[in-house]
């Protein structure tokens, strides 16, 4: 079956239905890296803010597969080369730098033990095997109190990043299988590949979470459901726009808000993920299908406003700046921050965020020089492991001959 690839309303495009752009979607990261920020501050009544990635996993999973099928189905094919070059060039850069500089805030601000400590936990995420590594290890998901990784957030890029490996491949297969079988359609075809890869990674989740916490917790295999959700959601977009009325779909997208909202309010990382990770999951997925369909009383309608766009654009560089910002700062004065303490590091935060953002992380991704270039973005991934690679070498080293030289001081 051709797609089709419907053009956008005046409407679609004030709401944020354009087909290359959903602006209510990136109201919904806002609100995602919001409750994550909120919760590893200690805020009260955001407990379970952790659901936050879970939210972000689903929108991972719409927004590549909506690219990928749009380019699948206007060329034919995934242009492997492009995809991994605008990845390359969206998250290489930035997390680079959060790694680089964590580092040297770790030796500098806290003392060498920590730092030393940091340094395998560094060459992971550069890697993009932070979860693995923290899974090697036995590094439960920590709050601040435990003195965690100040690079522990890394692990959810991790896995994001070896889905896309993954993925964009079955999405590949799945073109040629159609194309040579006229008979199956490429929507429904796709659709029964997510269906059962999401209900083996949630049946997975289910029972290695009683097994296994810490596994479950950082395994893809238990968080790649998540992200087919949001698979789904993309493949299935137009069926939902054609179908739902606007009062429906409205009425699924806020019972969808309310979904989230109670996660965060409720919800611990006992036994987490496990079952009751759907319901943040499934949440998230409302309020994506709900936006499908133009209207004037869905939370569309908010999350599509200018602050929560603009703080959905800069959520990227807020997760990656807010959780070393938080350990580094719990490691030198303690952990018990003060509602003034709270306030400061959140401003602390966002401007950190905002200069990250508009001075290294937007220019590198819109770089029309780069982006001409597709070789040179995919030579930024040896490039930050190698500079991550360099920094922790040099760190190690100083620690080597610094430490006796203090001990023989005492």
């Amino acid at each position: 079956m051709a797609a089709v690839v419907d053009t956008p309303s005046d409407e679609q495009v004030r709401r944020g239905h354009s087909v290359s752009k959903r602006l209510d979607v990136q109201g919904l990261r806002a609100v995602a890296v919001l409750v994550v920020i909120l919760n590893h501050l200690g805020v009260t009544g955001f407990g379970g803010g952790f659901v936050g990635v879970d939210v972000f996993f689903v929108i991972s999973g719409y927004v590549i597969t909506r690219m990928l099928l749009r380019d699948g189905e206007q060329r034919g094919g995934v242009r492997f080369l492009d995809f991994y070059a605008k990845r390359a060039r969206r998250i290489v850069p930035a997390a680079t730098l959060i790694i680089v500089l964590t580092v040297i805030a770790v030796f500098e601000l806290t003392n060498f033990l920590r730092g030393a400590r940091v340094l395998p936990d560094a060459t992971a995420a550069s890697l993009f095997l932070a979860n693995m590594h923290f899974i090697a290890t036995g590094s439960e998901y920590a709050m601040l109190g435990a003195d965690p990784s100040p690079l522990q957030h890394y692990w959810s890029l991790a896995v994001e990043e070896q889905f896309y490996l993954v993925w964009p491949v079955v999405m590949a297969l799945s073109m040629v299988v159609v194309a040579k079988v006229a008979r199956f359609a490429l929507r429904p075809a796709l659709l029964t590949v997510l269906a059962v890869v999401a209900v083996a990674s949630y049946a997975h989740s289910i029972v290695l979470t009683a097994d296994n916490a810490t596994a479950a917790f950082y395994s893809p295999f238990t968080r790649f459901w998540e992200l087919a959700i949001g698979c789904l959601v993309a493949v299935a977009e137009p069926y939902a726009a054609r179908r739902l009325a606007a009062p429906i779909a409205a009425a699924i997208g806020w019972a969808g808000m309310v979904a989230v909202a109670v996660s965060v309010v409720t919800m611990s990382e006992d036994g987490f993920p496990g079952a009751i990770a759907a319901v943040p999951v499934l949440g998230a997925a409302a309020v994506i299908v709900a936006g499908t369909v133009p209207g004037r009383t869905g939370p569309a309608t908010v999350l599509g406003m200018t602050i929560p766009r603009y703080v959905g654009d800069i959520s990227y560089s807020l997760y990656l700046v807010h959780w070393p910002i938080c350990a580094v700062v719990a490691a030198r004065y303690g952990v018990d921050f003060s509602a003034l303490t709270q306030v400061l590091l959140l401003l602390g935060t966002v401007a950190g965020s905002m200069a990250m953002y508009h001075l290294f992380e937007d220019p590198i991704r819109r770089s029309r020089f780069l982006a001409a270039r597709p070789w040179a973005s995919l030579a930024i991934i040896p490039a930050g492991i190698a500079l991550v690679f360099a920094v922790t070498a040099f760190e190690r080293y100083r620690w080597a001959i610094e430490v006796p030289l203090i001990q023989n001081l005492l």
